[in-house]
């Protein structure tokens, strides 16, 4: 008890410095995972980048976290006959296309990665203060992504309790707006005397590339599959794959077409906001 005042002291004069010389090493594994960003970099890449992207690949382009989870928690009613391997089967075929895309994990991790090995190797910041600012943009970029979904399903879908004050969907507009936070943070609280964001000719192409990609999933063009359920009836315009109808019922709708686009309106948007906040000291080309 007598550490802790010294220790919050020196934490609010130098935070980040305080950060990385806590010591969690038992069991012959650091537990203070701010202590070492070159470490969790590797161990993100190998566990939420090359396994997901693995699984990504061999289960399917639709294929999500949620089949392996559900499959996982039936094995035991397997073992112990509740249900037959065939219905193991046909639980985990179910799944697919609803929750969970393995490409997030991809795509966001790549992303983690991105940033923490640009801020490490262009500016000098490391471990517990390179992470923080890492997790900030990337949990900005997150939310930017799930706030244009949101509005758009409303708009385009009339489900208009995606956006809402109620629960259950209160408990996700407050979830990744938290993982905004963060971020504008950091964006507010910028050294601009010292530091600039990346607005080079990647950086608008990226951009564009993106509004270009929303405006084709916005106006689809092509032949969609429509879901009806009740009176509602989904629209040709922002076709989903995954829809989520109140409250919270999820109906998966093959279209390879659309899940590609859903993937590259993610992809482009994440590539601009990784340029733009690849940041640099002022005055720097």
């Amino acid at each position: 008890m007598s550490n802790s005042p010294s220790f919050f002291k020196r934490f609010l004069k130098a935070p980040f410095e305080t950060l990385d010389k806590v010591d969690l090493h038992y069991f012959g594994f650091q537990f203070n995972i701010l202590k070492n960003d070159i470490k969790l970099r590797k161990a993100l890449f190998d566990i939420f980048f090359l396994i997901p992207l693995i699984c990504w690949v061999l289960f399917g382009p639709d294929s999500t976290v949620d089949q392996v989870i559900n499959l996982v928690l039936n094995v035991p009613n397997f073992l112990f006959g509740k249900i037959s391997f065939n219905q193991l089967l046909q639980i985990y075929d179910s799944y697919y296309g609803l929750g969970t895309h393995w490409s997030a994990s991809v795509i966001y991790t790549l992303l983690f990665i991105g940033f923490s090995k640009h801020l490490h190797e262009k500016l000098g910041a490391k471990n517990s203060e390179n992470l923080a600012i890492t997790t900030g943009f990337v949990g900005f970029t997150i939310f930017s992504f799930e706030f244009f979904w949101w509005c758009s399903y409303y708009v385009f879908q009339k489900q208009t309790w995606i956006i809402s004050l109620w629960l259950p969907q209160l408990r996700l507009i407050l979830q990744d707006s938290l993982f905004a936070l963060p971020g504008i943070v950091v964006i507010l609280g910028l050294n601009r005397e010292k530091y600039q964001f990346n607005f080079d000719k990647y950086t608008l192409i990226f951009c564009l590339s993106t509004i270009g990609l929303i405006l084709l999933w916005w106006f689809y063009p092509f032949e969609t599959t429509p879901l009806t359920v009740g009176n509602w009836v989904s629209s040709p315009n922002f076709p989903q794959t995954m829809y989520t109808i109140f409250p919270e019922k999820l109906y998966y709708v093959a279209n390879d077409g659309v899940h590609l686009l859903n993937n590259l309106v993610k992809i482009f948007m994440t590539l601009t906001f990784y340029n733009l906040f690849k940041l640099k000291r002022r005055g720097e080309e």
